[in-house]
C-alpha cells in the first residue's frame, strides 16, 4: 500500500490583490455554471496578464494582482454559441490575505 500525504507550500507573491469569481459573477452559459477559459487584460494597455479557466461550478480566481491597476476579464464560448462576456474596469480586492485567497481557492474545488 502507498500513502501519499498531501503538503502545501505558501504562496509569495509580489502583489496580494485578486479578483474571484462567486455569487452572480461566475462564469455561467445559457444561465448554468460553466467552465470556460478567462482572460485577464490590463485594462491601460489591454496587454494579457493572465489566463485561467473557471471551474465546472463557474468559480475562478486571478491571483497576484496589483491593487492599483485595473482590469479587463473577459470570457468567451469556445464553442461559438455566445458572444464574449466582459467586465471592464475591475479592481482587484485586498479584503483576504494569499493564504485566505488560497483557502477560498480550495473550498471551491
Amino acid at each position: 500500500m502507498q500513502v501519499l500525504a498531501k503538503t502545501y507550500t505558501s504562496l509569495s507573491l509580489q502583489h496580494s490583490g485578486y479578483i474571484a469569481g462567486s455569487g452572480d459573477g461566475i462564469v455561467t452559459v445559457a444561465g448554468k455554471p460553466a467552465p470556460r477559459k478567462i482572460w485577464l487584460l490590463n485594462a491601460q494597455t489591454l496587454a494579457v496578464e493572465q489566463v485561467i479557466t473557471s471551474l465546472k461550478n463557474g468559480r475562478y480566481m486571478f491571483l497576484g494582482l496589483d491593487t492599483a491597476k485595473e482590469y479587463l476579464v473577459m470570457v468567451r464560448d469556445y464553442k461559438k454559441e455566445f458572444e464574449p462576456f466582459a467586465w471592464d474596469y475591475v479592481k482587484p480586492a485586498n479584503d483576504l490575505t494569499i493564504a485566505e485567497q488560497q483557502a477560498l481557492w480550495q473550498t471551491w474545488q
